[in-house]
């Protein structure tokens, strides 16, 4: 673009400037008037890695991960099988066993109670525990707090409208204190070592397709190999009311903490440009396809009436504009795909679908200027 002439490049700058402001206008419209309020959730809760996790998820090959293993506990009712469960997987010595379940209260299975706690205080296990957001009070297993047990917390991050779950937190403050997430302080006993530093902060979870493998809990002992020095996690798979919408689409919530434990072990969290970056990025992306669609008019223009008749349609401007931001959403791919880099291009390709809008309104604004 530096051989362009400098009023030319002034009006590809003009109308890129336009297409945000019109992209802008109907932003205002669909987040404000209630008839748009479907449009304005649909919009705010995509992100391109839902589109990017698609293309990966239609790829040949899914990596079956070798780090966690679920036991399926969906089935299991009675206090004294979860015990003896418990006692099945502890005896297959996994390096760490996180149980996603709070044993709310005692049940009049005394003897179902107290099996369960002498279990658990022999295993190597980290418990959940629920943090109730409206009131900040803590909901624990019957048995804690116990100095020779470890919980953490596994509240999902908050939404008002719910939406898509793509991040778990790694800490956060409560009552005055830092308090560690379930996903950390398994990550932490399963490394030997601090993961990641105890921060009031979410992890942005990497949800490129993985295959967890999953063991009945009747079938723990058929399967020493997927327990002995894994992570396994004990939670429910089939449980309507602990499932999440994800971009993978609806998952179980120890499914989704399986995924933030691997990403937090992999230190691959899914890294999100933002701020003013991003900004610069999109208006860039406009700016080069404003540049390449007006080029192409201007060749179309200087062929004989037959090819300006057919180069000028819609079909072919379109296809000329697709074929840019195409490649500009493979890179993105790669970006993602290899780098766990994640670039928003959404508000940059809405923006190039305007651009024949702007151009009339800028042309149009400089006419006036030049009569008045």
């Amino acid at each position: 673009m530096s051989n362009l002439k400098n009023n030319g490049f002034i009006r590809y700058v003009g109308i890129t400037v336009l297409s945000f402001v019109i992209i802008a206008i109907y932003g205002l419209f669909a987040f404000n008037l209630k008839v748009f309020s479907p449009v304005a959730k649909a919009i705010g809760d995509y992100s391109f890695e839902d589109f990017y996790y698609q293309i990966m998820s239609s790829s040949d090959g899914v990596d079956t991960n070798r780090v966690v293993t679920i036991v399926d506990m969906t089935e299991l009712i009675s206090r004294r099988d979860l015990a003896n469960t418990i006692s099945e997987i502890t005896a297959l010595k996994p390096k760490v066993l996180g149980v996603d379940i709070v044993f709310e209260g005692l049940k009049e299975d005394t003897i179902g109670d107290k099996m369960l706690l002498e279990i658990v205080s022999k295993s190597n296990a980290v418990f959940a525990y629920k943090i109730i957001d409206r009131t900040e009070e803590e909901v624990h297993s019957f048995f804690m707090p116990n100095d020779s047990l470890m919980e953490g917390y596994v509240n999902m991050p908050r939404q008002l409208y719910g939406g898509l779950k793509r991040s778990l937190s790694v800490g956060r403050m409560h009552k005055g204190k830092l308090t560690p997430s379930f996903i950390k302080k398994v990550a932490d006993k399963y490394a030997g070592e601090e993961v990641m530093p105890l921060t009031d902060k979410e992890i942005r979870i990497n949800f490129a397709p993985t295959h967890f493998e999953v063991v009945k809990y009747a079938d723990v002992m058929m399967h020493p190999e997927l327990i002995e020095d894994r992570v396994v996690l004990l939670g429910a798979m089939k449980e309507e009311t602990d499932m999440h919408y994800t971009p993978l689409g609806k998952i179980a919530g120890t499914e989704l903490l399986a995924y933030g434990i691997s990403t937090m072990l992999k230190h691959d969290d899914v890294k999100v440009v933002s701020g003013w970056l991003m900004w610069i990025i999109s208006f860039l992306v406009v700016l080069l396809v404003t540049y390449v669609r007006m080029t192409y008019m201007e060749f179309a223009t200087r062929r004989n009436l037959l090819f300006r008749s057919i180069l000028s349609l819609g079909l072919a401007v379109g296809l000329v504009v697709f074929s840019v931001v195409a490649v500009f959403m493979w890179a993105g791919f790669i970006l993602f795909s290899e780098y766990n880099i994640s670039i928003n291009l959404g508000f940059a390709i809405a923006a190039t679908a305007v651009i024949p809008s702007a151009v009339n309104l800028y042309d149009t604004i400089v006419n006036y200027k030049s009569n008045k």
